[in-house]
């Protein structure tokens, strides 16, 4: 049986099926195996993992004091029900197909400017940041009129394209988050430009660590961990870049439990653009398929984040960002009651649980369909979403049919 417990009550000879750190970036060290002694605890505990799930089949039982797998995930599963309830903040101006054309546009510009300014600082040079500011009022303003459009690019994703398409993607979450917390403009676009700028300092750390396909070990790990710092500094020596913009970047690796990094930072040291980042983030990281991890699908995601909220990252904030995201994020795979399968391509106005999708698989016959959008906030709608499923179970690359 596998069960979720302190790492408190964690023991030697005990077997780790999950270190539930997904939170914490890069692949650093093995997440399953038997612990051989209280060494390993030790570690476990240093790196700022609070919480793991062990397989009793395999190593000591921990008795009838923790929760089973199953038991979190029906939780997990009652706490987004519950979000579900709560009506969207989020209001359009536009249609997301008519939006979508100027956000491919903004999109496109995001990919080539991110890609030049990776280069530039490799090369030493200055960070241009009118460009990257002209760049942050498009986003602002196409997030403003209907901010499923950059939602919808932003599943578009190329593994080996992760730092630059992570980059953007942050930028985008940065804004619907803002948006939906009624941030003033001025404040939402230093936001997203720090979230664009976040992890430029990645471009510093030596490639062999960076793109190291298998286990860091504890050196390599620190050498990554500096991007941090780099990026803190990049930015603080660019004219131009407010200081809010440096915060987003610095604080996206801090926690609220202070396990986070460079600076170990607790709640009320980080400022709430920063929480804000650290959730959009990890919500961005385990959604995207890297060569050492698989991406979750997005309303998983949520789950995790959930999980995770109150110790590693602000509760409040996480249940603000899965209501300014929907529970069916746009760009989710989801069966509905009729056993076909559809793409999530706008959120409704009225309640989470009824987007706007895209049809087009059936899994009785298992063949694909003629493409058929249907609103499922109409009263004249006679399907609903039953779950949110996997893509990969189908074999479906959702690439070709997001946007």
């Amino acid at each position: 049986m596998i069960k979720k417990i302190s790492v408190d009550q964690l023991k030697p000879d005990m077997y780790v099926s999950d270190l539930n750190c997904d939170w914490i970036p890069h692949h650093n060290y093995q997440k399953e195996g038997r612990i051989p002694d209280q060494s390993i605890v030790d570690e476990i505990r240093r790196r700022g993992i609070r919480e793991v799930y062990i397989d009793t089949s395999r190593g000591l039982d921990v008795g009838d004091n923790a929760l089973t797998a199953a038991e979190v995930e029906r939780a997990n599963q009652q706490a987004l029900d519950k979000a579900a309830t709560l009506k969207p903040d989020q209001k359009a101006r536009n249609g997301v197909q008519e939006e979508l054309l100027k956000a491919n546009k903004i999109h496109t510009q995001a990919k080539g400017l991110v890609s030049n300014v990776l280069k530039d600082v490799k090369l030493g040079r200055a960070i241009d940041v009118e460009a990257f500011d002209r760049l942050a009022d498009g986003m602002v303003d196409s997030v403003l009129r209907n901010h499923n459009a950059l939602a919808c690019l932003g599943r578009i994703r190329e593994k080996d394209n992760y730092l630059l398409e992570h980059s953007i993607n942050l930028a985008v979450l940065m804004g619907i988050f803002a948006k939906s917390l009624k941030i003033d403009r001025e404040t939402m676009h230093q936001a997203v430009v720090g979230a664009m700028l976040h992890d430029i300092g990645k471009v510093m750390i030596p490639d062999e660590v960076l793109h190291k396909p298998g286990k860091l070990n504890d050196d390599e790990f620190a050498i990554m961990r500096n991007h941090v710092v780099f990026s803190r500094e990049l930015l603080k020596k660019t004219p131009g870049v407010s200081e809010l913009t440096i915060k987003v970047a610095a604080q996206h690796h801090e926690r609220i439990d202070g396990s986070g990094y460079p600076d170990g930072l607790h709640d009320c040291d980080i400022c709430r653009e920063g929480k804000m980042c650290a959730i959009a983030d990890v919500y961005d990281a385990i959604t995207a398929d890297r060569v050492y991890h698989k991406g979750l699908p997005p309303t998983m995601a949520l789950k995790k984040l959930l999980e995770w909220s109150g110790t590693h990252l602000d509760q409040t904030l996480v249940h603000r960002f899965i209501r300014s995201m929907g529970i069916y994020p746009v760009g989710s795979l989801v069966k509905l009651k009729s056993q076909r399968l559809a793409v999530v391509i706008e959120a409704s106005e009225t309640d989470q649980r009824l987007p706007l999708v895209k049809v087009i698989y059936n899994t009785s016959s298992q063949r694909y369909l003629p493409v058929e959008i249907i609103d499922l906030s109409k009263p004249t709608t006679q399907d609903e979403i039953l779950q949110a499923v996997d893509p990969a179970r189908f074999g479906i690359r959702l690439n070709d049919f997001i946007a």
